[in-house]
């Protein structure tokens, strides 16, 4: 009995112990298991809609699961919550596996939610209801809500963020990840087995410090309101920051860490209980900074994401984000902590819902963010004021979004001061305009162009232009072998104005893929360059990857020109997709080539590596054109292709690249590596692929 006695002061300090290891252990786990899913479903699934909206709806209901889950149980006699807590982990961990069946050709959203949810759901609800569960259990031990462990909880969130890209991609498989990950799980339901046992040990010491007959906190609707909005709009600004920089540099990882990151600082910043009321002052001052930076250097207009417009970006996604979870640190309850962390989590949902699925048919052009920001700073100086008469809410939100829309319009205005018409549209895969002049049409998303068309009169109208032409990479490579076939089957991944079905000849047939369903209206509807082709010419909805990988046709050139932004999707280049286009390419001797013509991605090192494991050499060809003929090259650009052939076909292909021609008009840059050893670290597979390995950082961060 006295040994017993003597136990319990040990035991009662271990327990703050155990909670402190594994709560950011479990926000460590629950946030990189995210982007591994995400690599494992895309060559499964391919980048469909269902695969996109499917993953990211999947971990927004298992947050709210898990916070559900928690805010009911932590309100159980001691036992039950241990009980079900080492039932729902040793659940978790028998029952954790990535998703390996073959989907169907286009799965929907429902679909990817199930096979999700069958793969990992008890581990999910594990691992996101561990932070408000931990607060009940310090919370029994008389102390105060421990909101320090909200903190704790996001710095473990932000810890994964910037070591997956960096750190973990780079150096693990996907099944290496997957092992670590199972082992990490295993750790945590460890801890929080541990922390049962201590909690019922101590109980009877516990259960004499709380004050159980304590009134029960009131809760107004109107402060659950505060909570869910604020929760989703500092949401909604960080998805909206995090679509500027993916347009830029393509929707991978390296896109989520700076919004992202500022995010999840704010949390932990905010919730450390060392926030006070000047830092939130100093905040709606660094907002409205932000906020007037941001709208002069990029605002609603589709100019480049470069270093200066970054630094804005980010400046005002971290104002916006710490200056909202102050707001929702200051309105916090005393008692019902459940109850706050359940609305939190359902303003995340709300916020992302409403980003993906509702405000894309809403704003036809990506404004959301800087609305969210612009509210954000509406409802601090309403706080700064202290006053909630409405004429002062309407006045203050007049002074601060008028001259926010004025300059939004004027910047619109801009756009067709030449008197061209500029429409845009917009859903899940993002937003593109068309610019339509008198003598041309020209597309683009955000910051990229993807095609244009002169239309001076017929004959123009034919003519590739842009990255197409003649004598660039793509145009030389189909003009030689079309002099060698009569013939030809050509496959394109990426549609964009359709500007490759200007090369097809009668005989010949063009199979171009695309994910999105507006480009290919926007191909058919403002271009002709489909409708004019003397060749058979298919445009088909769907993955290029899986479309190949259940194809029974033959190729004499397959194009892989699917851009996302700046950056090619990392699935349709691995080791995986490459066997699949030979596989395709083989019976006519076909030749792939890869668009690679980005500002701040080098593409290069990454395919001709990972070529080589399959024994075939990467010719990398850089065009300059300084201007155009009466026949060839109209409307040219720098280009950059990369043309992966058999190693004898080599030097036979580098030579249909002269270093010069027609006076210096046109200019080449051949590069090959005849090296016989390979970097590993850039061959990339299924099981392995980083962004980090093309995308040039310094580049991005320092060149104006």
């Amino acid at each position: 009995m006295n040994d017993t006695i003597r136990s319990q002061p040990l035991m009662t300090r271990a327990l703050p112990i155990l909670i402190v290891a594994a709560v950011p252990l479990a926000s460590f786990l629950s946030f990189s298991i995210q982007p591994l899913m995400g690599k494992q479903l895309l060559p499964l699934y391919g980048g469909t809609s269902g695969t996109w909206l499917g993953t990211m709806l999947y971990f927004q209901l298992a947050l709210l699961l898990g916070y559900s889950w928690a805010a009911w149980l932590v309100r159980k006699r001691v036992k039950v919550q241990v009980g079900a807590t080492c039932g729902l982990a040793l659940l978790a961990m028998l029952t954790f596996h990535l998703p390996s069946e073959q989907a169907e050709s286009a799965p929907g959203i429902g679909t990817v939610v199930w096979r999700l949810a069958i793969s990992s759901l008890p581990a999910m609800m594990l691992l996101f209801s561990t932070s408000p569960l931990m607060h009940g259990w310090l919370r029994r031990r008389g102390q105060e809500v421990p909101y320090y462990l909200y903190a704790i909880s996001n710095a473990g969130s932000l810890a994964a963020l910037l070591l997956y890209p960096f750190v973990i991609e780079t150096s693990l498989r996907v099944p290496e990840q997957t092992f670590y990950w199972h082992g990490i799980l295993i750790i945590i339901a460890g801890l929080l087995a541990a922390a049962g046992y201590v909690l019922l040990r101590t109980g009877d010491a516990t259960d004499a410090q709380r004050t159980p007959d304590e009134p029960a906190e009131t809760v107004s609707l109107g402060l659950i309101a505060a909570w869910l909005g604020l929760s989703a709009l500092t949401c909604i600004g960080m998805l909206g920051a995090t679509y500027h920089l993916a347009s830029e540099i393509g929707s991978t990882p390296l896109a989520w860490v700076g919004p992202f990151g500022a995010y999840l600082l704010s949390f932990t910043v905010t919730f450390s209980e060392r926030w006070r009321r000047w830092m939130t002052l100093t905040t709606i001052v660094w907002l409205a900074v932000s906020l007037a930076g941001f709208m002069v250097t990029k605002g609603y207009t589709a100019s480049t994401v470069n270093y200066l417009t970054a630094l804005w970006l980010l400046s005002l996604t971290a104002s916006g984000s710490f200056l909202g979870n102050a707001l929702l640190h200051s309105l916090r309850p005393a008692q019902r902590f459940e109850r706050f962390y359940l609305i939190l989590a359902a303003g995340g949902v709300l916020g992302g819902l409403l980003s993906v699925a509702i405000i894309p048919s809403l704003f036809a052009r990506p404004t959301e963010f800087v609305l969210a920001s612009t509210a954000l700073l509406t409802i601090g100086m309403l706080w700064l004021n202290g006053r909630r008469e409405p004429s002062v809410a309407i006045i203050t939100a007049a002074v601060l979004f008028v001259p926010v829309l004025v300059l939004g319009f004027q910047q619109g205005r801009q756009e067709t001061a030449s008197g061209a018409r500029v429409l845009h549209l917009r859903d899940l895969y993002g937003h593109i305009m068309i610019t339509l002049n008198p003598t041309s049409a020209v597309l683009s998303s955000d910051t990229t162009t993807h095609g244009s068309q002169l239309n001076a009169d017929a004959a123009a109208r034919r003519r590739p232009t842009l990255y197409y032409t003649e004598s660039t990479g793509i145009g030389r490579t189909l003009e030689r072998l079309q002099a060698q076939r009569p013939a030809m089957r050509v496959g394109v991944i990426g549609l964009g104005a359709g500007t490759l079905a200007a090369y097809a000849r009668k005989g010949d047939i063009c199979d171009f893929w695309d994910i999105d369903p507006k480009v290919i209206r926007v191909a058919r509807e403002y271009f002709t360059f489909v409708a004019d082709s003397a060749g058979q010419i298919n445009l088909v909805l769907r993955d290029g990857r899986k479309a190949l990988e259940d194809s029974k046709s033959d190729y004499d050139v397959l194009v892989v020109d699917a851009f996302t932004g700046d950056g090619v999707p990392p699935h349709l280049l691995t080791r995986e997709a490459i066997t699949v286009y030979q596989r395709r390419l083989a019976a006519r001797d076909g030749l792939l080539v890869v668009h690679a013509s980005t500002r701040y991605s080098r593409l290069f090192p990454v395919v001709e590596a990972t070529a080589r494991t399959l024994g075939r050499s990467t010719i990398d060809v850089v065009t300059d054109i300084t201007a155009n003929t009466a026949d060839r090259d109209w409307d040219p650009t720098h280009t950059e292709y990369l043309i992966v052939c058999r190693p004898e076909e080599m030097n036979d292909i580098s030579a249909w690249f002269p270093e010069e021609e027609d006076k210096g008009r046109v200019k080449h840059k051949v590069t090959t590596i005849q090296s016989p050893l390979i970097n590993s670290q850039l061959v990339w597979s299924d099981g392995r692929n980083a962004a980090i390995d093309s995308f040039e950082l310094g580049r991005f961060l320092f060149e104006p």
